[in-house]
């Protein structure tokens, strides 16, 4: 994870704290409790949650942005921990979300294991927020570039970029570039997730998907758009 980590710096300039989004979570989250943000970063959405009298709980994988987060946020719990080992966090959950694409990390036959943990977790009906990239466009690309985003006074950009699409795989590739040069770049590997396996996988735990949309500004989903792919859930029923 070492480009997460070398990110982390970076990381609230680059994806800044946006009103629209968390004023989509506390409206759809709607009653206080334990909330769980899974993949969390430097963990602003767990501190304004937190302020608003929500019990928030964020994890992530890298101990850079978990640090960061510590110290921006003194009262939400914070762990670095694998989605993957939720089931290790204590229930239950009145919510949950994950946004800004991270369940594409993840491949299928463990997003599976993942939401079988969440189920478990949730109160039943409780909401579950995802946020994708909508892989239905995107899967219809060999490549794709996302906007550039200049930071520091235009001093800095961030570039990202899919150089290479399937079915199956693909690179996510970035960068940060100055005047003097690049100043890390890295890559993962993603997962595609379209909306039709997202839903029959939730589904399959036994999730309602109760809304479908393609940004925090309440914009309808377009498969043939580049956009947001944001997902409302409802835990099963008891």
């Amino acid at each position: 994870m070492s480009f997460y980590s070398d990110f982390a710096e970076y990381y609230e300039e680059v994806f800044p704290f946006e009103e629209p989004v968390y004023e989509f979570l506390l409206e759809r989250l709607s009653d206080s409790g334990r909330i769980l943000d899974v993949g969390c970063g430097t963990g602003d959405y767990c501190g304004r949650l937190t302020q608003a009298g929500f019990d928030a709980v964020g994890i992530d994988l890298d101990a850079e942005m978990i640090a960061a987060a510590r110290l921006r946020h003194s009262e939400p719990e914070f762990r670095v921990m694998d989605m993957l080992g939720i089931g290790a966090l204590d229930g239950p959950l009145s919510g949950a979300f994950c946004i800004g694409n991270v369940i594409s990390h993840i491949t299928h036959d463990e997003l599976d294991g993942f939401l079988g943990d969440l189920a478990s977790l949730l109160v039943p009906g409780a909401p579950w927020v995802v946020q994708l990239v909508n892989w239905d466009y995107l899967l219809t690309k060999e490549s794709h570039r996302f906007p550039d985003v200049p930071i520091r006074g235009g001093k800095i950009v961030f570039e990202r970029r899919y150089p290479s699409i399937d079915g199956d795989d693909v690179t996510f590739a970035t960068r940060l570039v100055g005047k003097d040069g690049v100043v890390f770049a890295g890559e993962v590997g993603l997962h595609p997730l379209c909306t039709e396996d997202c839903v029959r996988m939730h589904e399959k735990r036994g999730f309602l998907m109760i809304d479908h949309l393609g940004s925090f500004r309440g914009k309808g989903f377009e498969p043939g758009v580049p956009s947001s792919s944001i997902f409302v859930f409802r835990a099963p029923e008891a």
